[in-house]
């Protein structure tokens, strides 16, 4: 898996660039965010890279910043989802824009985005809030007793932000800061929610 390359730019197009490699030319598929802040030739980039395979292709995707990176990463375990549709999510809205638009359940925002109708739209709150907070489930006492203990909300929005690019220290400050907020007991969803605002 090829995660990480630096070199010179020595060619660009629409959606791409060239990367020279110590002598090899990599082509690597970008947003357009991370197209702008590529350097001219006589620099060097450095990408974030995801290796997508199929029958036909090796394709090398290529980020500017750790956050877009794991924002691919996410995308494209949802069903319906490739690659180039989450790379024009990626280029129209920053990581941590659709976070905020998952934890919100902003349906109709996510149906703006490029490539996104209502249906996907859709799927992306059930698949991916279900990843941010816990699940709702009803147990029999007879499973209830067996069933293993919850854990701490407080580490599982930690690592819900972690996840999708922000920082550890800076997630656990802000997750402590909300719990300070809403106090003890709080769920994942409502942490989330009052941590984005001081992100």
């Amino acid at each position: 898996m090829i995660r990480f390359l630096r070199g010179r730019p020595i060619e660009r197009g629409k959606g791409y660039v060239v990367v020279d490699v110590g002598g090899l030319g990599f082509q690597v598929f970008t947003p357009d965010s991370s197209a702008a802040s590529l350097p001219e030739e006589d620099g060097k980039v450095a990408l974030h890279t995801r290796l997508h395979v199929r029958e036909d292709a090796l394709t090398l995707f290529g980020f500017a910043t750790t956050e877009e990176a794991s924002l691919f990463d996410l995308l494209v375990t949802v069903s319906g989802v490739g690659p180039r549709v989450a790379m024009g999510i990626i280029a129209a809205c920053p990581p941590r824009r659709f976070l905020e638009l998952i934890v919100f359940e902003d349906v109709e925002g996510l149906g703006r985005l490029p490539g996104v109708g209502k249906k996907l739209s859709q799927r992306f709150v059930v698949e991916l809030r279900d990843r941010l907070a816990p699940r709702h489930q009803a147990f029999a006492a007879a499973d209830f007793a067996a069933a293993p203990v919850s854990r701490d909300p407080v580490e599982e929005a930690v690592e819900a932000l972690t996840a999708l690019g922000y920082g550890r220290v800076e997630a656990a400050q802000a997750v402590e800061r909300a719990r300070r907020e809403l106090g003890e007991g709080t769920g994942v969803a409502e942490l989330l929610k009052v941590s984005l605002r001081s992100l």
